[in-house]
């Protein structure tokens, strides 16, 4: 989500950045869609998606330190 914000919106400029296909950006949208109810196309929607990352990054979360997987 913050790559889609910070490149305005822009699907392709979004997975240029992230390194991955246009269609995964899009697909990852769509989740985030379905499973929060909001719409990052929707200029309302927008402005919660874009207050909830800008509290993770404030809240350090996820945390840095990850559990291992072996």
């Amino acid at each position: 989500m913050d790559a889609y914000f910070a490149t305005g919106g822009v699907a392709t400029e979004s997975a240029k950045r992230l390194h991955v296909s246009v269609r995964t950006v899009t697909y990852r949208l769509g989740r985030v869609k379905a499973l929060t109810g909001y719409d990052a196309a929707d200029p309302a929607h927008r402005f919660t998606l874009q207050a909830a990352v800008l509290g993770a990054k404030l809240l350090s979360w996820p945390a840095e330190t990850r559990r291992s997987t072996t």
